[in-house]
């Protein structure tokens, strides 16, 4: 029996994970019906949150062209008061900034009855969004969940993955010892990259702990481009 075809809002920061979890929400059958972003407040550039990817935050508003989907922008309000793994939410929280924006879609898309996040090992993003989702009555959806680790086992399988299908990540942020700023504007997914991000978080003993993908905020990126099935343009910066 084929699983139901669901009608997707998918969380964008501009990074490649919720990219490329929009890319495997189509995959599987199911419809995006809009995209959703939230930003610092003010004049903040990158606000380093537990929670949100903030760089780059901008360039958001060109998603809604190259994508030809509807987006949905609000402001970070709060910040991360627990920093528990699991959650227990409260009105302070930045998380909970998610709840007015969904609505918004909500709304507008009264179809809409799941949400797509990028998360691939951290719990902590996972179960957020989870308790959002549920008190939305919304599936959530975290295609990436444990991507590295499982079979064939590959520290950099989702990088390669990306190259096969043609999605273009730069990188447009460093914050490791072992990533200096040659990096930056580079092809993620490149074989070539790949190469010298595995020889640098090597030198740091980070190999195996997701670190190649920049899990552990070792570097942020901005997709750029990718396969037509959802690419109707270029992001050009």
């Amino acid at each position: 029996m084929a699983s139901e075809s669901l009608n997707v809002i998918v969380l964008i920061s501009g990074g490649k994970d919720s990219l490329f979890s929009l890319l495997h929400c189509l995959a599987n059958g199911h419809r995006v019906v809009a995209l959703a972003n939230l930003y610092p407040p003010g004049l903040d550039e990158d606000l380093n949150s537990y929670m949100y990817q903030t760089v780059g935050h901008s360039l958001i508003p060109l998603y809604a062209a190259a994508l030809g989907l509807p987006l949905y922008r609000q402001e970070i309000r709060g910040g991360a008061v627990h920093t528990e793994r699991e959650y227990s939410y409260s009105h302070q929280e930045e998380t909970e900034s998610l709840i007015p924006l969904l609505r918004t879609v909500i709304a507008a898309h009264p179809t809409a009855n799941a949400i797509s996040t990028g998360a691939i090992l951290s719990t902590y993003q996972r179960t957020r969004i989870e308790s959002i989702a549920l008190r939305l009555h919304l599936t959530p959806l975290s295609f990436l969940w444990q991507y590295p680790i499982l079979p064939p086992y590959s520290q950099s399988g989702l990088l390669d993955d990306m190259r096969a299908v043609g999605q273009v990540a730069r990188i447009i942020k460093v914050a490791s010892g072992g990533l200096d700023e040659s990096f930056l504007w580079e092809d993620v997914a490149s074989s070539r990259t790949v190469g010298r991000l595995k020889r640098a978080v090597a030198r740091f003993g980070g190999n195996g702990d997701g670190a190649v993908l920049g899990e552990g905020g070792e570097y942020e990126t901005l997709a750029v481009d990718g396969p037509g099935v959802l690419w109707r343009g270029r992001i050009v910066v």
